[in-house]
């Protein structure tokens, strides 16, 4: 799953229902004034030019300062700049101008979450929705939190509820994509897939999803087609080549998938999973002595990735190391390679 925050988009949803329009007058108002600065302050938003957006903010602030739409917009021009606790501040002073605005508590919470604070986060998100239940951004978020906590039905039904506000919401219906084939149900993974990709045509990462979801169906050459069209969007989006790869190999491609993993290497010369895969390869073909390269390539790379010495177990088992086939198994156990445990019970001692 790949979770998307565009900050043009994000500021339009959240803002653009406050552009006024006003009259110049030769000589204006306070009232007026402030509009005009806020409208502008509107525009330099969406423009991603956060510190001239603040200070047009204030100068509406200073005209008129009971503005409450003024204030939660700068608090999202100073989340932008990581000024978290002048956000909050704004969008205190804002909930207590305007505590029925569902928006100011969207915003609120799009704070949390870039504080990585997921408990108040989802307070916010709650808020939100009490007030305003068919708010999708909110709904999408919160399903955000739910599947980040492996609640897949809870996940799925705030995708739907966001997808039912907003039929066009592309996100919603591939993360209710990743979403469902969590579940094991990839047809239904990938339906939501194919309707984001038709909204969306331009997002690799879709595609590179629906290729994993006919994966799991074993349907390879749907696999494969759906990773070539990722790849041919973004030639650098190495996870889609790394998954064609492993499809190819799934499927005992082995020639089709090593070029794969290996054009990943080109791109990419620090890649732990593709040396792992090659490792992979190198054990099918027997050539243990790669195999054993190969993952422990991997592993310097990153020592977290349990497959990988899994398959440098494999291979130094076969090379008759049996006391280092006994460590990376242990070692791949711990870090959660299941298929680990069953070496250890059958050919090590405790």
């Amino acid at each position: 799953m790949k979770f998307i925050f565009t900050t043009l988009s994000l500021l339009f949803l959240v803002c653009s229902y406050g552009q006024d329009t006003i009259k110049i007058a030769s000589t204006l108002t306070p009232e007026q004034q402030a509009e005009l600065d806020y409208n502008q302050g509107l525009a330099a938003l969406k423009r991603n030019e956060f510190m001239p957006s603040v200070e047009l903010f204030n100068k509406a602030l200073l005209a008129k300062p009971n503005f409450d739409k003024a204030l939660y917009n700068r608090a999202i021009a100073y989340m932008q700049l990581k000024n978290y606790n002048a956000a909050k501040s704004d969008i205190a002073a804002a909930t207590a101008l305007s505590p029925k605005n569902p928006e100011i508590f969207f915003t609120k919470s799009l704070i949390y979450f870039n504080e990585n604070k997921k408990d108040s986060q989802l307070m916010a998100l709650d808020n939100c929705l009490a007030l305003a239940a068919n708010h999708a951004e909110a709904n999408y978020y919160k399903g955000m939190l739910h599947y980040e906590m492996n609640d897949w039905d809870k996940a799925i039904d705030c995708y739907s509820k966001a997808i039912a506000a907003n039929p066009s919401y592309a996100y919603a219906y591939n993360d209710r994509g990743s979403a469902k084939r969590a579940k094991n149900d990839a047809a239904g993974a990938i339906a939501d897939y194919e309707k984001a990709a038709s909204i969306e045509t331009n997002h690799p990462f879709i595609y590179n999803n629906l290729g994993s979801a006919y994966r799991q169906q074993k349907n390879y050459t749907k696999a494969v087609e759906s990773y070539n069209k990722a790849i041919q969007q973004d030639a650098n989006y190495l996870i889609a080549l790394n998954n064609r790869g492993a499809a190819k190999f799934e499927n005992n491609d082995l020639a089709g998938a090593e070029a794969d993993f290996e054009g990943v290497l080109k791109k990419d010369g620090n890649n732990s999973q593709a040396y792992n895969n090659l490792a992979s390869i190198a054990i099918v073909k027997k050539d243990y002595k790669k195999a054993k390269d190969m993952s422990a390539r991997a592993i310097q790379l990153n020592d977290k990735n349990g497959p990988a010495y899994f398959n440098r177990g494999i291979a130094r088992q076969m090379l008759r190391e049996e006391e280092g086939c006994c460590a990376d198994w242990k070692k791949a156990k711990e870090l959660g390679v299941v298929a680990a445990g069953a070496y250890l019970n059958s050919d090590c001692e405790d």
